[in-house]
């Protein structure tokens, strides 16, 4: 469980005072949420703390360690100082949470967390507080002392609260809390307290609408692909609409990292006209999320997720229209076969067949080159070629207004081993070859 460790200064007069609750309110909101992505338990606990039951988390995120330190680097990213604790109980951990007499605020077992209570100020029981001086009077001043007064004369002369409270922290009694829900659509939006002008600054706001948005796609079991985010200008006589930046991934995710990652590009890309005061982030078409793997090993997936990665990496910085990938054409005639278009997953997914097993070069070139010819040898920069392998009959391009290609295609070698890809056009008046390729 975690307990929140921030404070406000007194305010003038109630109505600030009323906005500071509100902004607190909120801020537990919103870390309750971030807080889903680790365990969907999550509840509001005492005054300003949020508790978690994590016991079914422990294996997902490693063990306790881990996952402590996953909860705490959350908190740092919603910008929020807080304190944690971790106990087998949840009065336990806000109580190792709130005190600083020592740095131990994990324990594990039972055992230990009784050993960790004892020598803890009576003053950290909030059950407490009403009948302090009287404790203090008697000289019980620690929960251990408080622990061994007699029972009966301790409910009787202070409150069933304390005893309650006092057996919850111990573990000697169950107790029940009503858990945070999720909402059914995400849209959060945070409000500045001054002026944005710097990408550094609104980035870091990005991390905390991220941390919620991670929490609600594990509570919900959802994924997405596509977030909208929109930064706010202030309003009046000179207002500006807000600058929107759609975020497009090749595949769901739900992890915060993938979003930061892509996210950053291309706000270091984005030219603001005036200051932020506010930003919202929004998923309209949520995916299911895909089922965990439970293979031993790494799947094939894992690795084309990696590589779906750096290409939304490579466009969010280049731009999508310099991002390119070879994609073959249903037609026999090679300038026409290999096109270069914008890389996108689905055409990394669906690549049409080869149209021939026929050995074809590795580079082509764009526009075919004309070769010398000298007593009926081809030369290519002076060095004279000899047919290999061919020829190679293709017809196609009818449907075209500059009528078929009727071309034959032979594998040409030079005197140094290298080999080339020639055509001549059949059935035409004119002798000339062509250079289409070269092989590797």
């Amino acid at each position: 469980m975690s307990n929140l460790n921030g404070s406000c200064p007194t305010p003038p007069d109630n109505l600030l005072m009323a906005s500071a609750q509100e902004n607190q309110a909120t801020s537990l909101q919103d870390l309750a949420l971030s807080l889903l992505q680790y365990t969907p338990n999550v509840a509001f606990y005492e005054d300003r703390a949020i508790v978690l039951e994590v016991s079914a988390s422990l294996s997902l995120f490693h063990g306790p360690r881990h996952l402590w330190r996953r909860i705490l680097a959350s908190t740092i990213n919603m910008k929020l100082a807080a304190q944690a604790g971790m106990a087998p109980t949840a009065t336990g951990a806000w109580l190792l949470a709130r005190q600083t007499h020592t740095r131990q605020r994990r324990a594990l077992k039972h055992k230990t967390l009784a050993c960790r209570l004892h020598s803890l100020p009576l003053s950290l029981l909030t059950a407490a507080h009403p009948y302090l001086d009287w404790l203090h009077g008697i000289g019980c001043l620690t929960l251990a002392q408080l622990r061994h007064l007699p029972r009966a004369g301790l409910q009787q002369r202070s409150s069933p609260l304390l005893v309650q409270a006092l057996d919850a922290a111990y573990g000697d009694t169950q107790q029940h809390f009503a858990w945070f829900t999720a909402p059914e659509r995400f849209l959060q939006r945070h409000e500045l307290t001054e002026r944005l002008e710097h990408i550094g600054p609104i980035l870091a706001v990005c991390k905390r609408l991220l941390e919620q948005l991670c929490g609600w796609l594990q509570a919900r079991q959802l994924a997405a692909c596509t977030l909208s985010l929109r930064l706010h200008h202030e309003k009046g006589r000179h207002a500006q609409p807000p600058a929107t930046i759609n975020l497009r991934l090749s595949e769901s995710a739900w992890l915060a990292a993938d979003f930061l990652t892509v996210l950053g590009e291309q706000l270091q890309n984005l030219t603001l006209n005036d200051g932020v005061i506010a930003i919202d982030l929004a998923v309209s078409q949520p995916l299911s999320k895909p089922a965990a793997s439970t293979s031993l090993f790494p799947e094939p997936a894992h690795w084309l997720r990696q590589e779906h990665r750096l290409l939304d990496l490579l466009q969010a910085r280049l731009g999508s229209d310099r991002v390119l990938q070879a994609q073959p054409v249903a037609d026999y005639r090679p300038e026409q076969a290999n096109q270069w278009k914008a890389a996108t997953a689905m055409q990394q997914a669906t690549a049409p067949p080869s149209l021939s097993t026929t050995s074809r070069p590795f580079w082509l070139l764009p526009v075919a080159l004309m070769l010398e010819i000298r007593q009926n040898k081809l030369y290519y920069q002076g060095n004279p070629l000899q047919l290999i392998q061919g020829p190679e009959r293709l017809e196609s391009g009818w449907w075209h207004d500059t009528g078929p290609e009727k071309r034959d295609y032979f594998i040409a070698q030079s005197q140094s081993g290298a080999r080339y890809w020639v055509y001549r056009q059949r059935e035409s008046m004119d002798s000339a070859w062509l250079l289409q390729g070269f092989f590797a």
